[in-house]
């Protein structure tokens, strides 16, 4: 039996995954091309250099996120899940997820490469900024009954989301992040 191919989105699912368990400094370019299943060459034709390939898998990332956030939205909402749990749900993901490492990819690249590189912190910012948007969006239809601007209490639930997901990383059982997301929420705010 010959050795099975990964398709070009699989192999980027692949690299994503292997930064997001281990980071960008603890990624070799051999741990790359063990997870890609690409010879080095073919590695380096199709990505040129880790620093690309982090940017290819954050924007796989971001697919990844939107869909997830997307249907989750649509699940909650169908149930007629409170605001409030809607929002703790959506700060969870991806970390109460079965099929991804436990954490953040965007959290994590966040946290290690900060400002040093421009092209991949303009990319997380901006991964950022679609999620905070995201967040926007289902706060704005009770503006008038939030304690603080729609923008205010989104940056404090995308701070929350930050806290939880690190917390995450640390492997704490996913019922105390429920928990944890759920009195953040409330008192963000301001529910009983």
């Amino acid at each position: 039996m010959g050795k099975t191919t990964l398709t070009a989105a699989a192999v980027t699912e692949q690299l994503m995954i292997q930064f997001w368990q281990n980071g960008y400094a603890q990624t070799s370019i051999a741990d790359l091309v063990t997870a890609s299943q690409l010879s080095r060459s073919q590695f380096y034709r199709q990505y040129r250099n880790k620093s690309v390939a982090l940017r290819r898998s954050l924007q796989q990332y971001q697919l990844v996120l939107d869909e997830l956030l997307t249907q989750l939205i649509q699940r909650d909402q169908a149930l007629g899940t409170p605001l409030a749990a809607l929002l703790a749900d959506c700060l969870l993901l991806p970390a109460q997820s079965d099929r991804w490492p436990s954490g953040c990819l965007l959290v994590n690249t966040m946290a290690e490469i900060g400002g040093h590189d421009t092209l991949i912190a303009n990319q997380t910012q901006a991964i950022y900024a679609a999620l905070q948007t995201r967040l926007v969006g289902l706060l704005s239809p009770v503006a008038a009954q939030l304690p603080a601007t729609v923008a205010e209490t989104a940056t404090s639930l995308m701070q929350v989301r930050s806290g939880l997901q690190l917390l995450a990383k640390q492997a704490v059982n996913v019922s105390q992040l429920k928990q944890q997301a759920m009195v953040s929420v409330k008192l963000i705010l301001q529910e009983g």
